[in-house]
């Protein structure tokens, strides 16, 4: 396994972020937003400019966070929750999106694309054979890009928990699909991340996301919540996970903001591994 950070949840400042990830010995990072807007919706001159950034510090990029499907299943409509800076888009722009998550991620040499799967809906179950014929077509297009596809459990989506991906990926199953694993996506859900909803996507884990969540829903310094982290971190080892470890820190502190919560987060994450086993690689 190898950490890795998602860097805007740093700073917006990719040069910053950097310095914090070097200083704190993570070399691969995962890229959400630069500069106020999502990295799919750079235009090449920038992308290659930020590029030219990760590549002359060293850095590899471990995965790209588009936005694909962070939509309204039906219609238009404001957003739902947080978009992180992506542009407004609505479902009939998201096959395009999803192509210039491709782009991107070749030319970052990455190897994942994220997805989500459309705003909550009152009853997600009604759209959920409607939504796994799209997850199934993505995944397609996926595969013949020759990358991987990974559904993040988004609280503001339709996939929100273990239990509910776990349908789709019964009904979806190209090698090309796998889940960005979030416990603190489920926390907020009022369900039990671990072991429950880790038990029903433990075999299609394709990388992990790490923030923590308190009893009020709130974002919180890993191992201060409600997840139970050291049990999550002793299945990862145990189940001979390798991928990455991707922290998602999603607070900040009173003193220090962004990168002080990053960093004491960072800091928990090392304990928690050491604790479980887990040998980190550089």
């Amino acid at each position: 396994m190898r950490l890795c950070i998602v860097t805007d949840e740093i700073s917006q400042d990719l040069t910053h972020a950097l310095d914090v990830c070097e200083d704190e010995g993570v070399s691969t990072v995962e890229l959400r937003a630069v500069e106020g807007a999502n990295i799919v919706s750079h235009d090449d001159d920038s992308l290659e400019k930020i590029k030219a950034v990760i590549d002359g510090r060293g850095f590899r990029v471990g995965g790209i966070a588009s936005p694909f499907l962070k939509c309204h299943i039906s219609g238009d409509g404001d957003p739902q929750g947080a978009t992180h800076f992506a542009a407004p888009a609505s479902r009939e722009e998201q096959w395009g999106i999803l192509e210039r998550s491709f782009e991107v991620a070749h030319l970052f040499g990455a190897p994942l694309v994220r997805t989500f799967s459309f705003w909550r809906v009152p009853h997600p179950e009604d759209v959920r054979d409607e939504l796994a014929g799209v997850i199934a077509e993505a995944a397609e297009r996926t595969g013949v890009a020759g990358l991987t596809l990974g559904i993040e459990n988004e609280h503001a989506c339709n996939l929100a928990t273990g239990a509910e991906t776990r349908w789709v990926l019964d009904r979806v199953s190209s090698p090309a699909l796998g889940v960005i694993w979030d416990p603190g996506n489920e926390a907020v859900m009022d369900s039990e991340p671990f072991p429950s909803g880790y038990e029903q996507v433990r075999d299609r884990m394709v990388h992990v996301h790490l923030k923590d969540a308190d009893q009020n829903g709130n974002w919180t310094k890993m191992g201060t919540g409600i997840i139970d982290y050291p049990g999550q971190f002793r299945a990862l080892a145990e189940d001979g996970y390798e991928g990455l470890l991707s922290l998602e820190t999603h607070y900040e502190t009173p003193d220090g903001g962004a990168e002080k919560a990053t960093r004491e987060s960072l800091a928990v994450i090392r304990e928690l591994c050491e604790e479980a086993g887990i040998r980190l690689q550089d």
